[in-house]
C-alpha cells in the first residue's frame, strides 16, 4: 500500500508544471544558539521560577537572526536576479519563482531540471558564509517511498495479540482519561509532508459518532486537503479520539522539515500541539533533500533541530513517531552490519516528544460496550501493554540513540544513565551513541487503530497511530495547565521526566519488548541491532504510557 501511495503521489499529486512558480526557502546562518538552549531550559524546567514563560517570535528572532547586513546581502543578490517578492524572516528567506528563473539564479545545470527537479544548485561564493543551504525541491527516489511510517490495514500477528479495535472506550480506561472535553484553547495540528493526500470530513464525523463523541470538524487547513490517504485519515481521527473536543488543524506541505518549520514558526497564529508521523534515517536526510553546496545530513539535522528549538521556545509541543522498523530502521530492513542501528529523524530530535508503540495480548474477556464502535466491532479489554515487535504484529516500534549529540539532554540524563548501568544486555558501545539523546520518550497503543475511510471501518497499525493518540492525550494535560494556571505545556519532556521521577503511578511502565527487529524480520545477534525493555526508562518504550488523570493530579500537587 505504501509503495503505491508514493508512486501515485509522484505521478499525479506533486508533479510540477515547468513554468509554475514554486516556493524556495533559504536558510541563513544563525547566531547565539547556546543562548536559545539556556533559555529553553529555564522556561521548560517545572521547578524553575521561569517555568512557562515562553517567548514570542520577535523575541526569538532578536537572539538568533544574523546581522542585518548579511540579510541585505542575500536580498540584494535576489533583487539583482529579478526576485521581487522575497519574504525576509530574519534567519530564513522565502520566495517563489519559475523553474527557468530558479535555474538561472542558482546556476542549476541542465541535468538538474531535466526530470522536473531543481537539484545541484550553487550559490555565489561571497554568500557561502551567510547561506547554509536552500530547500526548494525534495528528491522522490525509490528510497523515499519508505520515509513515511507506513501502516498496514491488515494487521499480522502470531496469535497472542488482541486483534480487537483500540477505540475511545479502551483508551479512556487504559490512560485514565476523564469524560471532560478539551476546550478550544488547545489546538492540535496534524503535519503532513511531500504533498500527501488528505481526509474526508464525513469520515471524521462517522468516527466521532462511533466513539460517542460530539462532532468536531477540522477548522483550519493549510496547503490543501486533496484526495484521501490512509495516513492522513489516521492522524486526524486518532488525535480526535484521544483529544476529545480539541480544535484541530491539518497542515500539508510539499517539502520537508525545514520549510515546514519556517512557515509554522513565522505564522502569526500557531497551534499548541503538532503531531508528525513522518521520518527517515538521521544520516540519510540527503535521500530526501538536495545536499548541494556542502550540505550534509548532519548539518540538515542540526538546523532542523534549531528550528524545533525555536518552536519549543514559543510554547509548541511537538509529538513525533519513533518509526516502524525498530532500531535498525528502514535503511536496514535486512539487518546488515554496515550500520546495524539507524536512528530516525525527527523522532530522535532532542526538542520533540518521541512516541513508540504497544499492543496488548489477547484476553478472553469482554466488557459491556457503550459506544457503537466497540459494540459493533469489538474492542480490546486488557491493559498489559507490551512494546510492538515483528514477532507479534509484523513490524517493530523504533527507538535507540541519536547519532550527532555529544551530551544526553539534561532532562533525561539520569534515567538514561540508569538504563545503561542497569545490567540489561546492551549492544557494543561502538554501535550506538551512548552519550546522545535516547528515544522514544513515551509509548501508546499502535495496533489495530480504528478509522473510517470512505465510509468503511478498518484497523491500521503504526507509530503513526500512537503519535497522534499521544498528541491528543497531551492536549488534555495542556488544557488543564492552561485553564488552571495559564501555563502552556510547550516543550513537554522536562515536565514528563520530572513527573516520572517523582510520581510512581503517573506512567504505566512497559517492561516487555525489544526493538532489534524491523518490518521484515528479526535480526540475528540481536543485541547488536537494538535494545531490551526493562523496568524504568528504556529506549524501547521510553517512560511508558500516560496515566493522564494521575498526571493532572500531580501537577496540581506540584504547582
Amino acid at each position: 500500500m505504501g509503495f503505491l501511495r508514493f508512486i501515485v503521489a509522484a505521478l499525479f499529486g506533486i508533479t510540477h508544471i515547468y513554468s509554475q512558480d514554486i516556493p524556495v526557502y533559504i536558510a541563513l546562518r544563525q547566531q547565539n544558539i547556546p543562548m536559545l538552549e539556556d533559555k529553553l531550559r529555564q522556561i521548560s524546567d517545572p521547578v524553575s521560577a521561569e517555568y512557562g514563560k515562553y517567548l514570542s517570535a520577535p523575541q526569538i528572532h532578536s537572539i538568533v537572526d544574523p546581522p542585518h547586513h548579511e540579510q541585505r546581502a542575500v536580498l540584494t543578490w535576489l533583487s539583482d536576479n529579478n526576485i521581487q517578492d522575497a519574504e525576509n524572516h530574519g534567519d530564513a528567506i522565502r520566495f517563489s519563482a519559475s523553474y527557468p528563473k530558479l535555474a538561472h539564479v542558482f546556476k542549476i545545470p541542465e541535468g538538474g531540471i531535466s526530470k522536473n527537479k531543481l537539484l545541484d544548485y550553487s550559490i555565489p561564493l561571497e554568500l557561502s558564509p551567510i547561506i547554509e543551504f536552500v530547500e526548494m525541491e525534495i528528491k522522490r527516489n525509490p528510497l523515499n517511498k519508505n520515509s513515511r511510517y507506513i501502516s498496514r490495514n491488515r494487521p499480522v500477528s502470531n496469535g497472542d495479540t488482541d486483534e480487537r479495535f483500540f477505540g475511545r472506550e479502551p483508551l479512556m480506561y487504559m490512560y485514565n482519561v476523564s469524560t471532560e472535553s478539551i476546550s478550544h484553547s488547545v489546538i492540535g495540528v496534524l503535519a503532513e509532508f511531500q504533498g500527501n493526500a488528505g481526509f474526508l470530513p464525513a469520515d471524521l464525523t462517522m468516527h466521532q459518532a462511533s466513539n460517542n463523541q460530539s462532532e468536531n470538524d477540522v477548522v483550519k487547513i493549510v496547503g490543501g486537503n486533496v484526495g484521501i490517504d490512509i495516513e492522513s485519515v489516521l492522524d486526524v481521527q486518532m488525535m480526535s479520539q484521544a483529544g476529545n473536543g480539541m480544535e484541530m488543524w491539518f497542515w500539508d506541505t510539499p517539502y520537508w522539515l525545514f520549510s515546514f518549520a519556517v512557515d509554522y514558526f513565522n505564522s502569526q497564529n500557531i497551534g499548541n500541539i503538532i503531531s508528525m508521523s513522518w521520518g527517515w534515517a538521521e544520516d540519510s536526510q540527503c535521500d530526501i533533500i538536495d545536499c548541494s553546496s556542502g550540505l550534509t545530513s548532519e548539518k540538515y539535522v542540526e538546523r532542523v533541530n534549531t528550528e524545533f528549538l525555536k518552536l519549543a521556545l514559543r510554547g509548541v509541543t511537538i509529538v513525533v513517531s519513533s518509526g516502524d522498523a525498530g532500531a535498525p530502521g528502514r535503511t536496514n530492513e535486512q539487518c546488515g552490519y554496515g550500520r546495524p542501528m539507524n536512528p530516525v529523524f525527527p523522532g530522535s530530535s532532542p526538542y520533540i516528544t518521541s512516541v513508540g508503540a504497544t499492543y496488548v495480548p489477547y484476553k478472553n474477556a469482554t466488557k459491556n460496550a457503550t459506544t457503537p464502535l466497540c459494540r459493533d466491532f469489538g474492542c480490546i479489554v486488557g491493559t498489559d501493554e507490551r512494546s510492538i515487535s515483528f514477532e507479534h504484529v509484523g513490524w517493530t516500534a523504533g527507538g535507540g540513540f541519536d547519532l550527532y549529540l555529544n551530551e544526553t539532554p539534561w532532562w533525561q540524563s539520569d534515567v538514561v544513565r540508569g538504563y545503561l548501568e542497569s545490567g540489561v544486555a546492551l549492544p557494543s558501545k561502538s554501535l550506538y551513541n551512548s552519550n546522545g539523546r535516547a528515544y522514544p520518550d513515551l509509548t501508546a497503543i499502535g495496533h489495530n487503530c480504528p478509522i473510517y475511510a470512505q465510509d468503511e471501518m478498518q484497523g491500521v497499525d503504526g507509530t503513526s497511530c500512537s503519535a497522534p493518540v499521544t498528541g491528543g492525550l497531551l492536549g488534555l494535560v495542556s488544557n488543564h495547565l492552561w485553564n488552571r494556571y495559564h501555563i502552556k505545556l510547550g516543550f513537554a519532556n522536562p515536565l514528563l521526566y520530572y513527573i516520572h521521577t517523582n510520581c510512581e503511578d503517573c506512567f504505566r511502565d512497559v517492561t516487555v519488548g525489544h526493538n532489534w527487529c524491523t518490518e521484515q524480520q528479526c535480526c540475528d545477534n540481536a543485541t547488536n541491532f537494538g535494545f531490551n525493555a526493562t523496568k524504568g526508562y528504556d529506549p524501547v518504550s521510553g517512560l511508558g504510557s500516560l496515566n493522564v488523570g494521575r498526571i493532572v493530579d500531580f501537577i496540581d500537587e506540584m504547582l
